[in-house]
């Protein structure tokens, strides 16, 4: 069978949670609510076609942390997998789940503003940020031990009125 891959844009409907599945294995999951809308002609007015929800699970580790870490109940997000789509009974009833398993999420950018803050790996696989840490060696390997600040956000006079016309979802 042939995987299909696709990218889903949509909100979350809940803010990730992680499931501990023993042995050292975790996945990340969250739902998404995915609207179209369009321009009804006759009308001249904007309407919403039907909500499609999407369940996605994130089983890379590090990308679930980040994930988790980023996003909040009703965040616009891009997720990008494989889809896979399932019948089951239920009540005498066929439903459809429809699941994402994710390789890549990130903000909407259609809908947001985002400040990236990267992150690498050390020797024993865990994460730290790298925002606002000095660099130590002119090829840019980041200095070890030094506390972290966060990276600041947006440069309003360079974004001007871009800045202005897309409000702050969180301080």
């Amino acid at each position: 069978m042939t995987d299909i891959l696709t990218t889903v844009v949509g909100r979350l409907t809940n803010t990730p949670v992680t499931r501990d599945l023993g042995g050292g294995r975790e996945v990340v999951s969250f739902r998404m609510a995915c609207n179209h809308g369009y321009l009804d002609r006759v009308t001249g007015q904007w309407k919403e076609s039907s909500t499609s929800y999407v369940s996605v699970d994130i089983w890379r580790r590090h990308l679930g942390r980040n994930v988790q870490g980023s996003f909040v109940k009703g965040d616009p997000v891009m997720a990008h997998g494989r889809l896979y789509v399932r019948d089951y009974e239920q009540e005498g009833r066929t439903r459809t789940a429809v699941t994402l398993v994710a390789d890549a999420v990130g903000p909407d950018l259609n809908t947001a503003m985002a400040a990236v803050t990267r992150v690498r790996r050390t020797s024993d696989g865990s994460l730290v940020e790298e925002a606002g840490l000095p660099m130590a060696e002119a090829d840019g390997t980041p200095q070890e031990g030094v506390p972290l600040e966060p990276r600041p956000g947006p440069d309003h006079e360079r974004l001007g009125p871009a800045a202005e016309a897309v409000p702050a979802v969180r301080a």
